[in-house]
């Protein structure tokens, strides 16, 4: 049709290779692999101490096997996206970990118990008695408790994010 311009083709990825995400079945072998490695590094206690360490290795380690697996070299923004991936994944895992270890010990001596105690503790001023009351409310539980949800899944995802970053900078020198 004259006047109309002519459109290019899209540019198509490698025969064989899909964009990295949940479709791609290649690169969630390989994040779910390594989440799993940093939740449980990360469920043991004093290695769990490392846990930056453990969830920077991971973001890293997925980038850096899924590039090697796949022969393709990653972009810093492939090898973060990987890295969040494995963060997402990661993160779940642990909430199951970290579930199934607060419903095995649900009677004395559990993290609700030791939690209590360690009010206990605190010096008793009137701004710390209340919070301690606060705290030993379900509502006061359960604020507290979403928010180190929220504080360990922003960690977790920013640190293997980096992870995922870093391993594509490094296999891209190569």
């Amino acid at each position: 049709v004259a006047g109309v311009p002519s459109m290019a083709p899209l540019a198509l990825p490698p025969a064989g290779a899909l964009p990295i995400g949940f479709g791609n079945s290649a690169a969630m072998r390989v994040a779910l692999l390594c989440a799993a490695l940093s939740a449980l590094l990360n469920s043991i206690p004093i290695v769990n101490l490392g846990c930056c360490v453990w969830f920077l290795g991971a973001g890293f380690l997925s980038a850096f096997l899924y590039g090697r697996r796949s022969g393709i070299a990653l972009s810093v923004g492939e090898g973060a996206r990987m890295g969040g991936i494995t963060g997402l994944l990661t993160f779940l895992i642990g909430i199951l970990f970290s579930a199934a270890a607060l419903l095995l010990s649900r009677g004395e001596g559990g993290p609700l118990d030791q939690f209590r105690q360690s009010l206990e503790r605190l010096p008793q001023d009137e701004a710390t008695r209340r919070v301690a009351e606060l705290l030993q409310t379900p509502v006061g539980l359960t604020i507290m408790l979403l928010m180190v949800v929220v504080m360990v899944f922003v960690l977790t995802i920013s640190l293997t994010i980096a992870g995922g970053a870093l391993g594509a900078k490094v296999m891209e020198k190569e």
